[in-house]
């Protein structure tokens, strides 16, 4: 399985005002809308059947309801299945399918740090952004057929989605939204990344070199 990332979303921002405990006026940035389309190609030319996504959604309330750092989104995607909590720039406080079946609707707030503020000044400049989900998967014929999704990500919102993406993961391959270096298993909740002996053969040759040089 693969470290996918899909950026489907039609979520837009609202500026909500309201008290803090001294009485002044705060405002609260919030993400809402579709996270996520279900059952029709994206622009990354995936589908993912509704039932996946219902067990994804179901699942994800536990998250929501234990307070998981798996509810924090972060800027851009990053090559890893956890979510830091240090690097997150908002907090998802819902994720539901549509009454048709046809979305998943999110709501998210921007967190008080340096990083999220510099997002709320973009979107006070009429700067677009968007969700994206990073889960871990696997695609047959372009339909995914076992996913595990990881959290959702504030991204750009790009004419190209590749063009944003390629340019993101410095050490890996990265085509149509999908990182081609890393493998994953998952083990009930739990990804884990399993070892390409090829890769781990030649990283372990060039490593005896480096020490063979070294003497």
């Amino acid at each position: 399985m693969k470290l996918i990332f899909d950026d489907d979303s039609s979520a837009r921002f609202e500026v909500v005002e309201s008290l803090n405990e001294s009485g002044n006026a705060v405002k609260k940035y919030h993400i809402k809308g579709i996270f996520s389309t279900i059952g029709e190609k994206n622009r990354n030319g995936r589908v993912y059947p509704f039932p996946l996504w219902e067990k994804e959604v179901n699942s994800y309330q536990n998250y929501i309801k234990n307070g998981s750092i798996n509810t924090l989104m972060e800027y851009e995607h990053p090559a890893r299945t956890n979510v830091d909590q240090m690097q997150a720039v908002a907090k998802i406080l819902e994720l539901k399918i549509s009454d048709d079946r046809k979305y998943v609707y999110g709501d998210a707030v921007l967190l008080d740090n340096e990083k999220a503020n510099q997002i709320k000044s973009l979107i006070d400049n009429g700067i677009k952004i968007s969700v994206s989900s990073r889960g871990v998967g696997s695609v047959k014929n372009g339909v995914v057929d076992s996913f595990k999704l990881i959290t959702y990500d504030i991204v750009p919102n790009p004419s190209d989605f590749n063009a944003t993406m390629n340019g993101m993961c410095e050490s890996h391959m990265l085509t149509e939204g999908v990182i081609e270096e890393l493998e994953f298993d998952i083990d009930g909740d739990e990804i884990k990344q399993t070892i390409n002996k090829e890769q781990l053969s030649e990283a372990l040759k060039q490593r005896f070199e480096q020490l063979v040089k070294g003497f």
